[in-house]
Order: C-alpha cells, then sequence, then structure tokens
C-alpha cells in the first residue's frame, strides 16, 4: 500500500467579532438639508394662487417678477399735502381723488377692498373692470387726507398678494397721452416718497387713527368726596365745646352774668 501524503490545511482565521454567523454591514444613510422651502412651507391658498399663475400665464409671472423688481425700497413715507397738490394740479382734468390698486387677486371681493382702504380714510367707491388681462382696480377716496394715507397701503398684502398703489385718472377710456403722463407723474411720486424719508410733515402721517382722551362726565352730587372721619381727639374737643357753650347758656337763663 502506498501511503499518500496529505498537505495541512491552512487553520481558518480567528474572526474579531467572535461570531459564528456574518454580520451584516449597518449603512448610515446621508443626512439631506431641508430646503427654506421645506422648513416654512407657504399657506395652501397662496400656493394654488401661485400655480395658477405659473400655469396659466408666463407673462404674469414676468410682470410681477419686475413690479417686485421696481419695488425694491417698502414703507416709504406719504407725499405731502404741497407736493399732492402740485401733482393733483399738473392732471388737469383730474377733479377726482382716484387711485389704482395693481396685483389684486381675481377672487378678491369689492367689499374686501373697500374695507382694507378704510384704515386709509372714507372710501367713495370702489371699480373692478369686468374685463381686464391682470388683476387691478379702482379706488376713489372721498377726502384728501384719506387719498394722502392711502400711498402708505402700497407694498401692503390683501388676500396674501403685495398689492401696488399708484396715481390714476377718473374716466374708463385714457388716451395714450393721459397713460404717459400717469406713468411721468407715478415715477416722481416714487422718488418724491423717497426723499420724504427726512421730512418730518410725511413721516408724521400715518394710518394709526389719533385717540383723543375721553372726557368723563361726573356728577355734582354721586361724585363728591366723602368726608374722613373724625378721630377720638376731635370728637373729644367738639364735646368740650358743646358742654361750655350749653352751660353758659344756662347760666344766662338764670341771670347770671359770667
Amino acid at each position: 500500500m502506498v501511503k499518500v501524503k496529505r498537505k495541512a490545511q491552512p487553520a481558518p482565521e480567528a474572526d474579531d467579532s467572535g461570531s459564528d454567523y456574518d454580520v451584516e454591514r449597518s449603512f448610515v444613510p446621508k443626512v439631506t438639508k431641508k430646503t427654506v422651502q421645506e422648513e416654512f412651507p407657504l399657506p395652501k391658498q397662496i400656493r394654488k394662487s401661485t400655480a395658477k399663475r405659473g400655469s396659466g400665464n408666463q407673462e404674469s409671472s414676468s410682470s410681477s417678477s419686475e413690479e417686485s423688481d421696481d419695488d425694491g425700497d417698502t414703507n416709504l413715507p406719504t407725499l405731502t399735502k404741497a407736493q399732492l397738490a402740485e401733482i393733483l394740479q399738473a392732471v388737469k382734468s383730474n377733479k377726482r381723488l382716484v387711485l389704482n390698486i395693481s396685483n389684486v387677486d381675481f377672487k378678491t371681493a369689492k367689499e374686501e377692498i373697500e374695507e382694507h382702504f378704510r384704515k386709509a380714510g372714507r372710501v367713495k367707491s370702489v371699480r373692478v373692470p369686468k374685463r381686464r388681462a391682470s388683476g387691478f382696480a379702482f379706488v376713489e377716496m372721498l377726502d384728501a387726507e384719506g387719498f394722502q394715507k392711502a400711498f402708505l397701503l402700497d407694498g401692503s398684502f390683501l388676500d396674501g398678494r403685495q398689492i401696488r398703489v399708484r396715481l390714476s385718472e377718473s374716466g374708463k377710456k385714457k388716451s395714450h397721452q393721459k397713460i404717459l403722463l400717469l406713468e411721468k407723474k407715478n415715477a416722481e411720486i416714487r422718488k418724491l416718497r423717497k426723499k420724504n424719508r427726512t421730512k418730518p410733515e410725511a413721516t408724521e402721517v400715518t394710518l394709526v387713527p389719533k385717540v383723543e382722551p375721553k372726557v368723563i362726565e361726573r356728577d355734582p352730587i354721586l361724585d363728591k368726596k366723602k368726608p374722613k372721619p373724625h378721630t377720638k381727639k376731635q370728637i373729644k374737643a367738639h364735646n368740650k365745646r358743646v358742654s361750655m357753650k350749653a352751660k353758659f347758656r344756662n347760666l344766662a337763663q338764670k341771670g347770671i352774668k359770667v
């Protein structure tokens, strides 16, 4: 019999884990940073309106972006009374105090626009054209004070939309020259409002109503001050005076002179 030499098999490598089975490696998932829109989502109404605008017209989105670029400065003061008088004199046919409100939501009703502009003053009328390519309306103020304060609503939010307040003119149809004149005047108004940041006449005009102190009418009988109660010393002194007067009165009655 021939003996066959067997080769020595290598010893199995020692497992560091000390377990009899293979352990699956755990993979750590990568942490993705959230965007600002994901962390702070917009309300449903605003998301729907922006989605409709984006899908409907690209021109309206481009015009709105141009408007937002133009309105770099917000919270500007209003015009002074003298500046308003000069601008209204230049527009000779403008006898009424009319404002053009743009970037208005199509769902916004007249009553909502009127309520929004009541913050500035008394509103005479609100007109929303039926046939229009973009959201805008016309607001007529009743007096010059409300017309002056209405410019402070430029850049304010109405139904989630940032509206623009501009000078307009009465009448439904306007010629090309009138439109150019209004655009020129609105550019002047914008420059004047920026300069008025240092003028107290313009900065003192606010939308916050002045609260006058209430005058309380008092009843002369019911609101009389109650007298303080007498002390013991005052009562004793009073009793002494009364008793002394009584004694002298009795002596006088008896005919005795003191």
